[in-house]
């Protein structure tokens, strides 16, 4: 008997689709980040800051949503996944940057809530559109 491999064909549309719809999310999430540091001087950042929140932010938060796609949890569950795993990893790099660690973790907090609120959001959409 033949070992037959059942080798699945990668729809490339699909995988674009996703990561475009990701980098929205992070853009919207770099958007609104961008308003909350104009809020008070104590919250300036260079500008390099958001250039690089959204390189990273799109790259972490593709493979973290690929990762989660693949199991069967809630919407609500895969963006607290999602919105955690990015601002840890994003926080984390601020923090070997020496951002002060009030600072650090004050953002963390502010991240999440944004990323949580326009991951559902967006996961949603993407359900509705199956991709």
């Amino acid at each position: 008997m033949k070992n037959k491999r059942v080798v699945k064909k990668i729809n490339w549309q699909n995988i674009v689709t996703i990561f475009l719809a990701i980098f929205g999310i992070i853009l919207i999430f770099s958007f609104i980040d961008y308003l909350i540091h104009s809020l008070k001087e104590a919250f300036a950042v260079p500008d390099y800051y958001f250039r690089n929140k959204i390189i990273f932010g799109a790259i972490w938060g593709f493979v973290v949503y690929l990762l989660i796609k693949r199991f069967k949890i809630s919407l609500f569950v895969k963006s607290l996944i999602f919105s955690a795993a990015i601002s840890i990893v994003l926080q984390f790099r601020y923090y070997l940057e020496g951002y002060p660690k009030d600072f650090v973790f004050l953002f963390l907090g502010i991240h999440f809530v944004i990323l949580f609120i326009v991951s559902l959001v967006s996961f949603k959409l993407i359900e509705k559109f199956k991709l």
